[in-house]
């Protein structure tokens, strides 16, 4: 039987599954940090003579007890404890030291070295300020902000205060509410007055932010060139952030040679000292491939680490890779957490793919409701992917009423915003008269050809049949054949086999049999079942190549399972001509080849 025909085109049940939605790219992009002071210190300053301040700390100097905190604190001459600096902490406090309230208070705050205690935090914060630790005020308007948005002018009447009394970390934190316009009116030249004033007096969570001001074009706060140096300086004082930004300007060229290695090694280096968004950084660069080559494993690795290091977007990047198996195989229960993370922070990349997750039951049952949740969340912040999937499901009444007029209208503003997805969606509805949409071939097509122009794999294949055929549009072989490979070089598995049957056959162009072998075997890779269908013939008769009976047979039991009943009857048909050996080499054949389809798809 000659399965290749002309042109195909496929009749999709619609539709049984989410469709991928297509990930929007995430800039390159990393802020320091903008919570709460905490203190810094170089890497590589040590506290002199541990044992001697110990000592005092222990006879009661409340000098001695504060330094001793810090150096656990910091890590300064010793391993790094949370749990014994808010120990000494607390007993230089209990003599009034007012850095030790301010570091007590700061400790509290955030829960570190035991339980948080908001509460305690503000008293300690307070006596601290009213005991002249100016830097204080800023820690307690950073809790007010933080905790109880409603009283931000008493906050900021905080900062005010602080930066009045002399805090660096205030005017590095007030300055960056003023060109932020949150919290307070905004004000750009004070902001940058404020933060100059801070990195003026090697403030590196100034410096750096100066640094990201100056790299997203903001040229009141300075040169590129001034820009670099301020990144190098956060850099060097042993700010993760600060490094960060530096292979900001490694990796955009900007008052450097453009450097993606040593962007990469900077990235890692923030990720190593603690910023989580060094690590998504660099996950973007192995995932691009601008470090020579993609790299998924690497990328996911990283995008992992991200998310452990509280980058939402990492935890946004871990969660979709977990879930589409890039860089490893699929883990639906380790993605879940980073995407509800993400999603409740807002991602509609997050809230998309944990409405994939939910919908269809991958990490427990099944939740349409829950998923169209989500899915509205995104529509809301008009993600295309989710508004593609919650119009589908909202058509044929799934976790929603059915609403197929609301379904219709949210596709057709996605389509005519160049949506690839969403035109291709809206082509199929036209083709089929799906859900009350008015059959209208024409319109189909047309909207399949801008979705092919769009760059969508499947759309170009369905253009091009329909240019074949002369339907819903005039006749055009040779337009049809250079759609037919445009699919095809974008991983088609319908159009890879129109093009293995125009290059086998010469239709239209000179005849190429190895050609048309590689896009036959690429077709087959991804389970098409004609093409396997093909290959199974093949070598059952030994065209272009040795017979090999056990080989057919794998090949029309992969055609067969795929739902060709001619793979029924041409696998039987083999089969009876092979003996006990060949069986079982044809079994083992099958399973390679079938676990061979599953990764490709894996990798889809």
């Amino acid at each position: 039987m000659d399965v290749f025909k002309s042109a195909q085109r496929l009749v999709l049940a619609l539709l049984f599954f989410a469709f991928w939605a297509i990930a929007t790219s995430v800039p390159l992009a990393a802020r320091p940090s903008d919570r709460f002071s905490a203190p810094h210190a170089p890497h590589s300053a040590p506290v002199p003579a541990f044992p001697d301040l110990l000592r005092q700390a222990e006879s009661g100097a409340a000098e001695a007890q504060f330094q001793v905190g810090l150096a656990y604190q910091l890590g300064l001459g010793v391993a790094r404890d949370l749990a014994v600096a808010r120990l000494w902490f607390e007993r230089a406090a209990g003599q009034q030291h007012p850095r030790a309230l301010a570091g007590l208070g700061f400790l509290r705050l955030l829960g570190q070295g035991g339980p948080q205690d908001l509460p305690g935090a503000e008293m300690a914060l307070r006596q601290a300020g009213e005991a002249g630790e100016a830097a204080a005020w800023a820690n307690l308007a950073e809790l007010i902000l933080e905790y109880r948005p409603a009283e931000r002018s008493q906050a900021i009447a905080f900062l005010e205060r602080a930066v009045a009394d002399g805090a660096v970390n205030a005017r590095y934190r007030l300055g960056r509410l003023l060109i932020e316009g949150r919290v307070v009116a905004a004000d750009e030249a004070r902001g940058i007055a404020l933060l100059n004033e801070a990195a003026g007096q090697n403030h590196p969570y100034a410096e750096a932010y100066l640094a990201s001001l100056i790299l997203e074009g903001h040229t009141a706060a300075g040169s590129p060139q001034r820009g670099l140096e301020l990144a190098q300086r956060a850099a060097e004082s042993g700010l993760a952030e600060g490094s960060n930004e530096l292979g900001l300007y490694h990796l955009r060229g900007l008052a450097t040679p453009r450097d993606p290695a040593a962007a990469a090694a900077r990235f890692r280096q923030a990720g190593e000292e603690g910023d989580g968004n060094g690590w998504y950084n660099l996950a973007l660069l192995h995932e691009s491939g601008v470090l020579g080559r993609a790299d998924e494993v690497e990328a996911r690795r990283a995008a992992i680490l991200a998310a452990e290091a509280g980058s939402l977007q990492g935890a946004n990047m871990a969660g979709r890779m977990l879930v589409r198996g890039e860089g490893g195989g699929r883990d639906y229960a380790a993605a879940r957490p980073y995407l509800e993370r993400a999603a409740q922070a807002g991602l509609g990349d997050a809230q998309n793919y944990l409405g994939l997750l939910l919908f269809n039951g991958w990490d427990g049952p099944a939740d349409p409701a829950g998923a169209m949740d989500w899915w509205e969340k995104a529509v809301a912040q008009d993600h295309p992917g989710a508004t593609n999937n919650y119009a589908t499901y909202l058509a044929s009444g799934q976790g929603r009423p059915a609403d197929p007029e609301g379904a219709r209208a949210l596709i057709r503003k996605q389509a005519e915003k160049g949506y690839g997805p969403a035109q291709f969606r809206l082509g199929l509805w036209l083709e089929q008269g799906w859900r009350g949409t008015a059959k209208d071939l024409s319109a189909a097509v047309g909207w399949f050809r801008r979705a092919a122009e769009s760059g969508h794999a499947g759309a170009a294949f369905k253009y091009a049949s329909y240019l074949e055929a002369g339907e819903g549009v005039a006749e055009n072989a040779a337009e049809a054949r250079r759609w037919y490979r445009i699919g095809s070089e974008r991983g088609n598995p319908d159009a890879q086999f129109q093009m293995a049957r125009i290059l086998f056959t010469g239709d239209g162009v000179p005849a190429d049999p190895a050609e048309a072998e590689s896009w036959l075997q690429r077709s087959a890779r991804q389970g098409y079942p004609h093409a396997l269908m093909i290959l199974g013939e093949q070598h059952f008769r030994g065209d272009g190549r040795p017979a090999d009976p056990a080989l057919a047979w794998a090949y029309l039991r992969l055609a067969e399972e795929a739902g060709m009943s001619e793979g029924a009857d041409g696998r039987r048909f083999v089969e009876s001509r092979l003996g006990p050996a060949q069986r079982a080499m044809a079994i083992a054949r099958f399973q390679q080849l079938a676990g061979q389809i599953r990764r490709e798809r894996e990798d889809e």
